[in-house]
């Protein structure tokens, strides 16, 4: 996911159903005689317990089930409360629900909910007997209780520990107040937060309004319990390895060493042992994972790989090596690039030009439609680009209303459709461009910054095919552009949160069932492109009248695109309004060239793999895609031809369960 730090507010719909593609679906019974007076009983999906999620493959397992990766990026942060992902102790620590791996929401930590009539109040009954435990699978001497995940938002809560998302908080009742007042040396009561153990087994969240995908949010760190003692005895010492923290998930780390390996054991005590079928994670450190972990495949010493475009030939016209690869399964991750508006990077490339060349509407636009996404997309698969295209920054197929696709919805539909890819316009647009900044004494060609991950052998090459052909299409007398590689580790925080760019690729995932969570990089407060604007202007941090513009609280109040996401969000009855307004709001960002859209990077590419991917969890955004439940490692690879068999079975399942769910008067 893509969640940075950052205080925007986020605009959420009373009530939304979203029928979704990428199957990001919330459950809730819309009406239930046994439910309490005054609220509705919301179940898990019928038929979905147990050995109900096995998927009948017809071949054998391997004789361990044992799963084996190298990686080249290492944690960065093993403290999960301040992150913004929660990927990484997706195996390690559950969440109150969790999605099956037809993308239902079933119960975890939770056992049953309810909530309110009018939406705003939700009670969890919590799973009792879970024990809090070591990294070895001794216990801490606790069970996992409702105080534990009041614990972990009163943390997130307090600005002085700089949580990446103490923003998706602000949907309950006094969060924002209580953060606000404590950032300004201000006295703040916690008892006002809408977040509360109202028994020892029993969680109560109270909303500001009703948000139909509530449960779509608990996806993430701030749905983790934390046991308040344990915090409290290891202070600053919490979180710095898999020894300073507590488990209750389905996997202990057990065996850690930065830069070496990192190995996961099955929990033996986990509440849901039975769809626990792998037994050990074994990661292997390596600086070069992308480049040579096809290989080690071959070799035995991994069970999954990608195929990098680089070898994709070789595997494809080799008739052994083309029975083992398939494609890689659809991601609801948006990848595009960005200008920069707060350029932090070194003197050599100017940053006063800089400045004055990304303001220019014309410089822009140049860029944009000079971008060809085909010839960057190749990068990851030459043989089908054209399936990876995105020409809108909210991906296809991601929500619908009244029939439409949200993309094919206002003023969006005008790029969704057409290629942006246009020679002739973008050298228009370069003509508009010199005249006008040379008239502000900016001299050409202006340099471009594009920094580039290392760590992936395909996004270093993307680096030099766009970098040669936007030279190629613009000329190299109207830009010139130096790219450079940084490591994957620590990737982000050194390039794009420092400001250290001028251009770059970046990527978005949802963080919930609805298109508003594909605004948020963009907002006042986030670290994506840093866009501030007053007037209809893009502004850099510390510049404009009327206000400092930092880190520090002190945004401008009437930027505009916040403006618009606000006015977009703020209407509730109507899905198809509501979609159509938001719709129209990603289409000013896209007038503006504030964003250029690339395409869905995590869907592309091929891999070889002994893991069934319709047997994990699924859903578009949270911790789903990294646990390894319900899981069996194989004994042979799948192929394409078995996969294309499975998604189509796997396709028909999902629509049989949801069927049900509606039978049985679910709402999702």
């Amino acid at each position: 996911m893509g969640k940075t730090a950052g205080f925007a507010k986020r605009f959420l719909a009373p009530a939304l159903i979203s029928l979704i593609a990428v199957f990001a679906v919330g459950c809730g019974k819309k009406n239930d005689g046994g439910a309490p007076a005054g609220g509705i009983m919301v179940t898990p999906i019928p038929g979905q317990d147990g050995a109900d999620h096995a998927i009948d493959t017809g071949r054998a397992l391997a004789k361990e089930q044992v799963v084996k990766t190298v990686y080249s990026s290492e944690i960065s942060e093993w403290n999960y409360l301040v992150p913004s992902s929660a990927s990484t102790w997706a195996n390690y620590i559950d969440h109150l629900v969790e999605y099956d791996n037809y993308g239902l929401c079933q119960p975890c930590l939770a056992t049953s909910w309810t909530k309110s009539e009018d939406g705003l109040v939700w009670t969890f009954q919590i799973r009792e007997g879970v024990q809090w435990q070591y990294y070895d699978g001794s216990f801490y001497g606790a069970d996992v209780r409702a105080e534990d995940f009041v614990t972990t938002v009163r943390y997130i809560l307090d600005p002085k520990n700089a949580a990446r998302t103490a923003d998706l908080l602000f949907v309950f009742q006094g969060a924002e107040e209580y953060y606000d007042a404590l950032a300004n040396n201000r006295a703040a009561d916690f008892s006002a937060v809408g977040v509360k153990a109202t028994g020892e087994y029993e969680l109560q969240f109270t909303l500001n309004a009703p948000i139909s995908y509530f449960l779509s949010m608990l996806q993430y760190n701030w749905g983790y319990p934390t046991n308040a003692a344990y915090l409290e005895e290891m202070g600053e010492a919490f979180g710095l390895d898999n020894q300073s923290l507590l488990y209750c998930g389905a996997f202990l780390c057990r065996e850690y060493e930065p830069e070496a390996y990192r190995h996961d054991y099955a929990n033996p005590s986990y509440w849901d042992r039975a769809n626990i079928h792998i037994e050990k994670i074994e990661r292997t450190y390596n600086a070069e994972a992308s480049t040579l972990e096809a290989e080690l495949y071959l070799r035995g010493e991994v069970t999954t790989t990608d195929i990098p475009a680089s070898q994709l030939d070789a595997w494809m016209n080799d008739p052994e090596r083309s029975k083992m690869i398939r494609p890689t399964r659809s991601s609801a991750y948006s990848y595009f690039y960005l200008f920069n508006f707060w350029p932090n990077f070194p003197e050599e490339y100017d940053a006063d030009t800089w400045k004055k060349a990304v303001n220019n509407i014309n410089f822009r636009k140049s860029v944009y439609h000079a971008l060809d996404r085909v010839a960057a997309l190749q990068v990851y698969d030459p043989y089908n680009p054209h399936n990876f295209i995105l020409n809108t920054i909210t991906p296809r197929n991601f929500a619908a209303a009244d029939g439409a696709d949200y993309t094919q919805l206002g003023r969006l539909l005008e790029y969704t459709d057409n290629d942006q890819h246009n020679e002739a316009l973008a050298l228009a647009y370069k003509q508009k461009a010199v005249a006008e900044l040379t008239a502000q004494g900016v001299k050409f060609p202006v340099k471009v910054y594009m920094p580039y991950n290392t760590g992936s052998t395909n996004q270093t090459n993307l680096a030099q095919v766009v970098a040669q052909q936007l030279e190629r299409a613009l000329g190299a007398d109207y830009i010139d552009i130096t790219i450079e590689g940084y490591p994957d580790t620590d990737f982000l925080n050194t390039t794009r949160r420092a400001g250290n760019y001028s251009f770059m690729m970046s990527n978005w995932g949802p963080d919930f069932a609805d298109p508003v969570t594909f605004t948020d990089p963009f907002v006042i407060g986030q670290k994506y492109n840093y866009i501030y604007m007053a007037d209809g202007m893009a502004v850099q941090v510390g510049e404009g009248e009327g206000g400092k513009l930092g880190f520090d609280g002190n945004y401008w109040k009437d930027a505009v695109y916040d403006a618009k996401v606000f006015e977009a969000g703020a209407e509730v009855a109507d899905l198809a309004k509501r979609y159509e307004a938001l719709a129209d709001v990603e289409a000013w960002l896209l007038d503006q060239a504030y964003v250029i859209p690339l395409g869905t990077l995590g869907a592309t590419g091929y891999v070889a793999s002994n893991l069934n991917p319709f047997e994990s969890q699924y859903a578009a955004f949270g911790a789903s895609s990294g646990r390894y439940k319900y899981q069996y490692v194989y004994a042979e690879p799948f192929g394409t031809e078995e996969y294309n068999r499975l998604y189509g079975e796997w396709e028909q399942e999902r629509a049989r369960r949801i069927a049900a769910a509606q039978e049985a008067g679910l709402d999702y």
